[in-house]
Order: C-alpha cells, then sequence, then structure tokens
C-alpha cells in the first residue's frame, strides 16, 4: 500500500482576526456523539482556568484611532492601518490600556506581513502592560507559539502552547495540532500521537469538522507504528469531510491490504464515479477488482472510459483486458475491433487466437481461420494444441473434413508443446486435450464416411 508521505516541513500559521480567541470558526456543526472537553483534556497537566477578567474599554481618544482602524483592517488595507497606528504611537494622552490595543494590533499588522519578528516584539509590548485586556492575552501567546514553531524553536513552542492552554477556557484543536508537529519534529513520537488524538477529540468536541492536517498527521503516525486498524475510522471520516482522490485510493489500498476486497473495490469504485482517478494503474487496479467480483460490464465500462480520456495508453496489454471485457460481457461489437488492434500491435499469436474465436463464435469462419493461422505463424503460444483443435472446428463448420483432420492430428502431435511449468498441471491439460482432439477426430472422421456416402447415394440416383 502507498501510504501518505508526510512531512511536516512547516505548520500553516494562521492569520488572526482582532476577535478570534485562537479558537476557529465553522458555520456548519458536525455532531460527534460523546465527545466532550473535559474528556478529551483528561490526562493533560493542565492548571485550573482563571475567572475571566472584565476588560477595561480604550479612553475615548483611543476609540477614535480604533473606528478608523477596524475598517482598514477589514479592506486588508495594511499601510493605512500603520499610519493609524503610528498616529498612535506618538499619542502621549494614552493610557496603558489604549497602548496594549495598540500593540495588539500593531502585531496583527505585522503578522498578516509575515513580519514575525516584529509581531513578536509587538506582542511582548503587550504582555508587558499589566492592564491589558484579558481576553486577549490568550491570543498573544497563541501567537507567539505559532511565530516559534515557524522559527523551528519546537520546546518554545510547545511550552508557549501549553502557558496558552493554562488561561483558555475553550482551546481550539489547532492549538493541539501545533504540538503535535512541534512533538513529530522533535522525533517525540508517542507524545506527538497523544496531542494529535487530542486536536481530533477537541474538534469533535466543539462540534467541528476536524482539520485535514490532523487526519494526515494521525495517518503517519498510526502508519509508523503500524497501527493499521486505528487507520481504517481516518480514512472512512476523510472520503466523508474531504473527498479527494488520494484518500479514496488510500483507503482502497488500506482495505487490499486487510484483505476486504469488496470494500477494496467499493471504495475505488466512488472515487472513479465521482471521476477522480486519473492514473493507468488506479483504472487497471479498478478493472482487475471488478473482474474479480465477476462484473465483466463494469469492469470494461470503467477501463473503456480510461481509455478514451486518455489515462490509460492504447497498448497491447490494456487493449487485450479491454477486449476481453467486452467478450465476457457478450459485447462481441465492441471487442471486435479491440483484439484486432492489440493483435496487430503484438509480436506474439495469442491475441490473433482470440480473434479467430470470436469470428468462430460468430460464424465468420474465413476470419476465424485467417486470423488463427496468423496466430500460429507468429507462435510464442503457450498452448498450440488448442489453436489447431479449433482450426480442425473451423475446417469442419466449412466441410473441409480432410483438412480438419489433418489439424487434430496436428493437436495431437504438439502436445509436448504445450508451456506450464507445473508438471502434474501439465499432464492434466495434456490428457483433457488428447481427449478433446481424439473424440473431434473421430467425430469428423465419421462425418466424412457418413458425407462421403450420402454423396454417392446421391450419383446413384441420378445415375440410375
Amino acid at each position: 500500500m502507498n501510504y501518505i508521505k508526510f512531512i511536516f516541513s512547516a505548520f500553516i500559521i494562521f492569520s488572526l482576526s482582532p476577535l478570534l480567541t485562537g479558537q476557529e470558526k465553522e458555520e456548519k456543526e458536525f455532531k460527534f456523539p460523546g465527545y466532550t472537553l473535559s474528556k478529551c483534556l483528561k490526562g493533560y497537566d493542565i492548571a485550573k482556568q482563571p475567572k475571566r477578567m472584565v476588560a477595561k474599554l480604550p479612553s475615548q481618544k483611543a476609540q477614535k484611532y480604533l473606528k478608523r482602524l477596524y475598517p482598514t483592517l477589514e479592506e486588508d488595507n495594511l499601510v493605512l492601518a500603520l499610519e493609524i497606528l503610528n498616529q498612535m504611537n506618538v499619542d502621549e494622552d494614552l493610557t496603558n490600556i489604549d497602548r496594549a490595543q495598540m500593540w495588539y494590533y500593531y502585531a496583527y499588522v505585522h503578522f498578516s506581513q509575515d513580519k514575525l519578528k516584529e509581531a513578536e516584539k509587538d506582542y511582548f509590548n503587550f504582555l508587558k502592560i499589566e492592564e491589558a485586556d484579558p481576553r486577549l492575552k490568550a491570543n498573544v501567546i497563541y501567537s507567539l507559539a505559532q511565530i516559534s514553531y515557524s522559527r523551528e524553536e519546537y520546546r518554545k513552542s510547545i511550552e508557549r502552547m501549553r502557558e496558552w492552554l493554562s488561561i483558555e477556557s475553550n482551546p481550539s484543536s489547532t492549538g493541539f495540532d501545533i504540538m503535535a508537529a512541534a512533538h513529530w519534529q522533535l522525533n517525540e513520537k508517542k507524545m506527538a500521537l497523544k496531542n494529535a488524538d487530542t486536536a481530533m477529540c477537541v474538534a469533535k468536541a466543539n462540534s467541528s469538522k476536524p482539520r485535514e492536517s490532523t487526519y494526515n498527521l494521525l495517518l503517519a503516525l498510526y502508519n509508523e507504528s503500524e497501527k493499521t486498524d486505528e487507520m481504517l475510522p481516518l480514512y472512512k471520516e476523510l472520503v466523508d469531510f474531504y473527498p479527494k482522490k488520494k484518500y479514496w485510493v488510500q483507503l482502497s489500498s488500506l482495505y487490499g491490504n486487510l484483505e476486504q476486497e469488496s470494500n477494496q473495490l467499493s471504495a475505488l469504485e466512488a472515487a472513479h464515479d465521482q471521476r477522480l482517478l486519473n492514473k493507468e494503474s488506479e483504472y487497471i487496479a479498478l478493472y482487475q477488482l471488478l473482474m474479480r467480483a465477476e462484473a465483466p460490464f463494469k469492469a470494461a465500462k470503467a477501463l473503456q472510459y480510461g481509455v478514451d480520456e486518455e489515462f490509460v495508453e492504447r497498448k497491447e496489454k490494456n487493449l487485450k483486458m479491454l477486449a476481453q471485457g467486452w467478450h465476457m460481457s457478450q459485447e462481441l461489437k465492441k471487442a471486435e475491433p479491440l483484439y484486432k488492434e492489440a493483435a496487430e500491435k503484438s509480436e506474439e499469436g495469442e491475441l490473433f487466437v482470440f480473434l479467430g474465436q470470436l469470428y468462430l463464435a460468430t460464424d465468420r469462419y474465413d476470419l476465424a481461420m485467417d486470423a488463427l493461422k496468423l496466430g500460429l505463424e507468429k507462435g510464442k503460444l503457450k498452448d498450440p494444441v488448442t489453436v489447431n483443435i479449433l482450426l480442425g472446428q473451423v475446417s469442419y463448420e466449412q466441410q473441409n473434413f480432410d483438412d480438419a483432420t489433418i489439424f487434430f492430428r496436428k493437436a495431437l502431435d504438439r502436445l509436448t508443446d504445450i508451456k506450464i511449468k507445473d508438471k502434474k498441471l501439465k499432464e492434466e491439460k495434456q490428457d483433457k486435450l488428447r481427449e478433446q482432439a481424439l473424440t473431434w477426430l473421430t467425430f469428423t472422421e465419421q462425418e466424412a464416411k457418413r458425407v462421403k456416402i450420402l454423396e454417392q447415394r446421391k450419383k446413384d440416383l441420378e445415375n440410375s
């Protein structure tokens, strides 16, 4: 199975809006019965959540600045936002509470500009002010943890995230994602798994859809720990929440590893139904699974789509499979041109034999004769005996009994040419074909005598 190649080069840093508290919002609620924050956070050494303090409002003068500032942030006009903040910075009449607000928004702007060093200084200036809005403090520590992660200061990032947990009454799953990623980078896989599990649990406790990156990190950790059974429910949720091709294909492969072929087929077929597959190997795998499930029509239809959309190359091997799928589905008109195209591309005679069999089944004996003879001429056949028997049958249908007899005798002469490595299986095959050739030979000789007698009687009647 080709599991995900998960490399956490850098965890995504999410921009914070002025009123966010580290908790991501989702419009749609998802129900996960049995998940609660108290259960999710059990086992964490987290200080008791302090009571929320009532924040003091900025002065009227500061509110005038902020009234001008908010629209610029909403419009992402960071240049104008900095101008307003610079005006606040030189205003000596502002209180400490006002300046805390100012540093917070300075950090927001610098964070948005990806100037993380300046944003970090702004956040530290905010934390120096005791009167700062306590509701924003969790945001600030959370952002400092993100900045530490981006600098590959993973231990510091973890410490700051734990500090954030100690003051955040409703922690987001993303904080645990970041801690999990940091532990991953420090090769602390056990702690990485614990925090990734918690991130998943917290997201569900908050009735929100878990992040795609949370699933990916958990899958990587479970894969490394060879916890295949733990991966299955995650993939089932992934294809529901994030129905991407790679997850359907990976789910199908996982079912294959678990020897659940029916589910393996269902997952891959679901990806095809959504027109997500775009690789030759995927269409070949789908075809083979459908054929094993005794659904040749669906197998041929799926592979035909892959060929028509040029995901599957029109080479001999693929055309042969497609032809066989249509042949087994009794779609002979579709199978015939494919056998012919495949045969013409082949350096071996086998495909001309298939084509000959198709012609024989549709009573086109001249075409069958030509195709079967060409198959013998090209050679490299695993079973030339059967080909001679088929040629004998064609000759018989054409009332060419002498030729039919010759072909059946050739079949008997070539029994040793059958290419089967297993001695017992080879002998069984030889016995079966010997009996078949002898039966046809006897029947043909008897029919030839019968026809000859009838012809003689006819002549006698004409002469009498």
